[in-house]
């Protein structure tokens, strides 16, 4: 199904009007958390990004370490990216979708996951400093993850 046709669908499933902008991103809010959909055409995929926050000032190297151990087989991220958006030095969640496996029912599911693991991870930024410094204290206060390899919150 094409992307444009994906997000329409969705957008009816949760009763949002969907509307691009002139560079086909989607912007949505759910929970107080701002969801992006982000069509590339051209590669026949929609890419999901959201906030989790801005860098604390200190003991950043746990967190950096706890991040990059979460990446690894995507065992802490179920499926996405965790980066640091350098035009406003913040975090930011993404997972590509590919088209072309898509229904409208797998892309809600997907984007449900989405959003739950954005806001594990925007808790957890968030709440970074109450935690910190010990990196044992950090990888303690990480969500539980469910034996297919994803986060429950």
């Amino acid at each position: 199904m094409e992307s444009f046709e994906l997000i329409k669908k969705f957008g009816e499933k949760i009763g949002v009007n969907l509307t691009p902008d002139e560079d086909n991103v989607y912007t949505f809010e759910v929970d107080e958390m701002i969801v992006t959909f982000h069509v590339l055409p051209e590669l026949e995929e929609i890419v999901l990004s959201g906030d989790i926050g801005e860098p604390p000032p200190e003991h950043l190297e746990n967190l950096y370490k706890t991040m990059l151990e979460s990446q690894y087989l995507f065992n802490g991220t179920a499926g996405a990216t965790i980066s640091l958006n350098s035009e406003n030095n913040r975090f930011s969640l993404c997972k590509a979708l590919p088209c072309r496996i898509l229904d409208v029912d797998l892309f809600y599911a997907e984007t449900e996951n989405f959003i739950n693991t954005l806001e594990v991870w925007a808790k957890m930024v968030e709440n970074y400093r109450d935690i910190a410094p010990n990196a044992e204290d950090v990888k303690a206060a990480m969500p539980e993850i469910g034996s297919n390899g994803f986060i429950r919150a």
